[in-house]
C-alpha cells in the first residue's frame, strides 16, 4: 500500500506540472480513444441491434465519425509539431559567428527564407488547433439541422450559413489531406473544383465541355447536402469495414502482435539460407494486408528488417528494395487487403468473400514471385548465411494467443460470411477477452517467461496480482483503441476529398464521357491475343492507375481509376472484378514506380541508399507484376475459379518464374547470358499467355521452364561462397544487376 501511494504522489505531481504537450497528448488521447469507440458503438448498434440515438440513420453516424475523426488528425498534427520543436531546442547548438553576422546578400536571403518557414512553423500548430475545433463545429451544425438538410433544404433551399458550412467542410477535407498525404491528391480535388466550376466548364471544348456549377451549387453537392465528402461509398465504408480493420490492427499493435512477428521472423533467419531476407518479405506481406499503406509499413517493418539485412552482407540497395516491393504487394493479400477488398466490394455489388476468393491467385502469383527474386538474387551476390541453426519452436509460443482471434475472423468472414463490421467487431471482442485471460496466465500464474507489468508515469509495476494485472490489461487496452484511432485518422480526410473529387467528376458528365470514348477507341490492334483496341484500353488503364498512384495512398488512385476508366474496359468485355482487379494491381505498383515511388523513398532513406539505385532494383524485383494482371485477361479462371484453374495457375505461375530468371539473370545456380535471359522471357510469355492459341502452348514451356531450373537446382547445383556477405569473393560495389 504504502508503493502505490507513493506513486500516486508521484502521479499526481507530475499531473500538477504538465505542460501544454501534455494537455494536448491528452487530448488527443481521448480523442483516439472516443473515435474507436464510436466505430466499435456502431458495430455493435448493427450487429446487435442496439438503439443508439446520437446516430439513429448511418449518415448521422458518418457526419459524427467525420468530425471526431478530423479534430483527432488536426490535434495530433499539432501535437507532433510541438514535440518536434521541444525536440529540435534541445539539440539545437548556439550560433555560428558567420550566421550571427551574415556579409553576404545571398545568406541574407536564406536567413530571410528561414525566418519565413520559421514564422510558419510556430504558426502552423495553432491553424491546426483552430481546424480541428472548426471540424467539430461544421459537424455539429450538420448533426443539428440533419432533417433539415437531408429532407427540406431541396425543395426551399440552402441558406448561406449552410453553403459556407459546405465550404468549411470542403476546405478541411482538402487540408487534412494535404497535410496527410501530400499535395498530389489535394491537388486533384482542387481542380475538380476549379474543373466544376462555371468560369471553366463551359469553355472547354469536347470531351471535358459542361455547363458548370456555382460556388453555392459546389458546396451543396460536395458538402452540406450530405454527399460529396459524405460520399455514400467511400466514407460509409470507409467509417465501417475500413475503420473496424485498422482500429483492429492498431489494438494488435498495443497487444503486441508486430513485436510477435518480428521476433519469429528474426528466429527464422537463423535457420534460412537467405537469413533474415524472406523475413522482411513475409513480415511486410501480413503487415501490408492489415495496415493497407505500403509507405505505413515500409517504415514500420523496415526500421527493424533493413539494418537486419544490411548486417547480413546485403547491400544497402537491394535492402532498400526489398522491404520496399515487399510493403507494397501486402496490399493485394487477403482476407483484408489492406482496405482494397472492402471498396471493390461496394464497387462491384458482389460479396466480400467473392474479393477474397479472387485475390487469393493475384497475390499468390505476386508474392511467389517476390520470394523467388529475393532467393535468386541473395544467391546470386552470394549475400548467404552460412551459420544455420534449427528454428526454435518455442519462438512461436509466446504468440499463439493470437491465434484465437484471427481464427474468430475468417471464421465470420469466410464461413459465417458476416459483413466486414459485423466480423471485425467479433474480433476485436475476443482479442480482448483473449488478452485479458493471457495476461492472468502470465502475469499471475507464471505460465511461460514473460513479465506483464503496469506502467505508472515513468515507473513500472510487477503486475502480478489480479488488480494490477487487469489495471495493466486495461491501459494497454486503451492503449490500443487510442493508437487505432490514430491510424485511422489521416484516412478520414483523404476518403472524404475523394468523395468530392467523384462527386464533381460525376455531376459534370466526365466519367461518362471517358467511358464512352473508351469503348469507342480504335479496332484492329492486337497484341497476345488482346484485339479490337481493348491492349490499348488496357495499357492506358495501367498507365493511368500508375500515374494515380504516384504520390497517393493505393485506395485512392484505386478508386479515381475505377471511377475513370474501369467502365471502359468493361465495356470492352472484361469480366467486372477481372478489370477492378487489373487497375488495383497497378495501383498497389505505383508504390515502386518512379519518380515518386514512396515505399522505395522510405526504405532508402532507412537503408542510406541511393534511392534511384534503390528504385532500378526494386523494378527489378517486382517486374513480373507489371505483367500479371495481363495474364487475368487472358487465364480468367485466375480470378474466377473453376476446374481450369488447376491448370492455369500453375502454368501462370510457372512462367512468372521464368520472367523472374531473365530479370535476375541467374537460375539458382549459374548466371545467364544475354540470349539464355531472352529465351526465359519468350517461354515465360508463352506460358502466361499461350491460352489465346490453345493450352498446349502454355503448358510445354512451363514444363520446359521447370525443368530448366531441377536441372540447376538438383544436377548443377548451387555453390556456396567462401565467405557470405561482403567479404563472398563477389564484388557487389559496382554491381546493377
Amino acid at each position: 500500500m504504502a508503493s502505490i501511494s507513493r506513486l500516486s504522489r508521484r502521479a499526481r505531481q507530475s499531473l500538477g506540472r504538465a505542460g501544454p504537450l501534455d494537455v494536448l497528448s491528452g487530448i488527443v488521447y481521448v480523442l483516439g480513444v472516443a473515435l474507436t469507440l464510436l466505430t466499435i458503438g456502431y458495430a455493435m448498434k448493427i450487429a446487435f441491434a442496439v438503439q443508439i440515438d446520437l446516430f439513429a440513420e448511418t449518415d448521422e453516424y458518418v457526419n459524427v465519425f467525420l468530425g471526431l475523426g478530423l479534430a483527432l488528425y488536426y490535434f495530433d498534427y499539432a501535437r507532433s509539431q510541438y514535440a518536434d520543436r521541444d525536440a529540435s531546442s534541445d539539440a539545437a547548438t548556439e550560433p555560428s559567428a558567420t550566421d550571427a553576422t551574415g556579409t553576404a546578400e545571398s545568406g541574407e536571403t536564406g536567413r530571410g527564407l528561414q525566418a519565413l518557414k520559421a514564422a510558419y512553423a510556430r504558426v502552423d500548430p495553432i491553424i491546426a488547433l483552430a481546424l480541428g475545433v472548426a471540424a467539430i463545429g461544421a459537424v455539429l451544425y450538420v448533426h443539428t439541422n440533419y432533417v433539415r438538410l437531408t429532407e427540406s433544404a431541396h425543395l426551399l433551399g440552402y441558406n448561406t450559413t449552410d453553403h459556407l458550412v459546405g465550404v468549411l467542410l470542403i476546405t478541411l477535407a482538402i487540408d487534412a489531406t494535404r497535410r496527410a498525404f501530400g499535395n498530389i491528391i489535394a491537388a486533384v480535388a482542387v481542380l475538380s473544383i476549379a474543373y466544376a466550376h462555371t468560369a471553366v466548364g463551359p469553355n472547354l471544348p469536347g470531351l471535358f465541355y459542361h455547363t458548370g456549377m456555382n460556388w453555392q451549387t459546389i458546396a451543396e453537392n460536395g458538402a452540406i447536402s450530405v454527399s460529396g465528402v459524405y460520399d455514400e461509398t467511400l466514407m460509409r465504408i470507409g467509417s465501417t469495414w475500413v475503420a473496424i480493420f485498422i482500429m483492429f490492427a492498431g489494438i494488435a499493435k498495443a497487444y503486441g502482435l508486430m513485436d510477435f512477428v518480428l521476433d519469429v521472423g528474426r528466429e527464422l533467419g537463423t535457420s534460412l539460407r537467405t537469413g533474415v531476407v524472406q523475413i522482411a518479405v513475409i513480415s511486410s506481406m501480413v503487415m501490408g494486408s492489415i495496415t493497407g499503406s505500403a509507405a505505413a509499413n515500409t517504415a514500420t517493418t523496415g526500421s527493424f528488417t533493413i539494418p537486419m539485412m544490411k548486417d547480413q552482407g546485403v547491400r544497402d540497395d537491394f535492402a532498400a528494395s526489398i522491404e520496399a516491393v515487399a510493403s507494397a504487394g501486402g496490399q493485394m493479400l487477403p482476407p483484408v487487403m489492406g482496405v482494397a477488398a472492402f471498396l471493390m466490394a461496394d464497387f462491384t455489388g458482389v460479396s466480400y468473400v467473392e474479393i477474397v476468393q479472387a485475390g487469393v491467385v493475384p497475390a499468390a502469383l505476386f508474392y511467389l514471385s517476390v520470394c523467388i527474386a529475393v532467393h535468386f538474387t541473395i544467391l546470386k551476390f552470394g549475400w548467404v548465411s552460412k551459420d544455420l541453426s534449427t528454428f526454435d519452436w518455442r519462438a512461436l509460443v509466446s504468440g499463439l494467443h493470437f491465434t484465437i482471434p484471427i481464427g474468430v475472423l475468417l471464421l465470420t468472414l469466410v464461413y459465417l460470411q458476416y459483413t466486414p463490421l459485423s466480423a471485425g467487431l467479433y474480433t476485436i471482442i475476443t482479442l480482448i477477452g483473449v488478452m485479458y485471460i493471457r495476461n492472468v496466465l502470465v502475469g499471475v500464474f507464471g505460465v511461460g517467461e514473460e513479465d506483464i507489468t503496469l506502467e505508472v508515469g515513468e515507473t513500472s509495476v510487477a503486475a502480478d496480482t489480479i488488480g494490477r494485472n487487469l489495471l495493466a490489461t486495461t491501459k494497454q487496452t486503451f492503449d490500443g483503441l487510442k493508437q487505432g484511432g490514430i491510424e485511422m485518422a489521416p484516412l478520414i480526410g483523404v476518403l472524404a476529398a475523394m468523395g468530392l473529387i467523384i462527386e464533381l467528376l460525376e455531376g459534370t458528365g466526365l466519367t461518362q464521357g471517358i467511358a464512352t470514348t473508351i469503348i469507342g477507341l480504335g479496332d484492329g490492334v492486337s497484341l497476345f491475343g488482346l484485339g479490337s483496341g481493348l491492349f490499348i484500353v488496357l495499357f492506358l488503364a495501367m498507365i493511368a492507375s500508375i500515374m494515380f498512384g504516384l504520390g497517393m495512398p493505393t485506395p485512392a488512385a484505386y478508386v479515381l481509376v475505377v471511377v475513370l476508366v474501369t467502365p471502359g474496359i468493361i465495356g470492352m468485355g472484361v469480366p467486372q472484378i477481372t478489370a477492378h482487379m487489373f487497375v488495383f494491381y497497378f495501383a498497389m505498383l505505383s508504390a515502386i514506380t518512379p519518380p515518386v515511388a514512396i515505399s522505395v523513398a522510405i526504405g532508402s532513406r532507412i537503408a542510406d541508399s541511393s534511392f534511384l539505385q534503390s528504385c532500378l532494383q526494386a523494378l527489378k524485383l517486382g517486374a513480373p507484376g507489371f505483367v500479371i494482371p495481363y495474364a487475368f485477361i487472358t487465364n480468367n479462371s485466375l480470378i474466377y475459379w473453376s476446374s481450369e484453374t488447376l491448370i492455369a495457375f500453375p502454368v501462370v505461375l510457372a512462367g512468372t518464374v521464368g520472367l523472374i530468371v531473365a530479370t535476375v539473370g541467374f537460375d539458382g545456380a549459374r548466371d545467364l547470358s544475354i540470349p539464355i535471359r531472352g529465351l526465359y522471357v519468350i517461354a515465360a510469355l508463352c506460358a502466361m499467355f499461350g491460352s489465346i492459341v490453345h493450352v498446349a502452348v502454355q503448358i510445354v514451356p512451363a514444363a520446359a521452364i521447370v525443368g530448366v531450373l531441377l536441372h540447376a537446382r538438383f544436377v548443377v547445383g548451387y555453390e556456396m561462397p567462401a565467405e557470405s556477405g561482403s567479404d563472398s569473393g563477389i564484388d557487389t560495389s559496382s554491381t546493377s544487376d
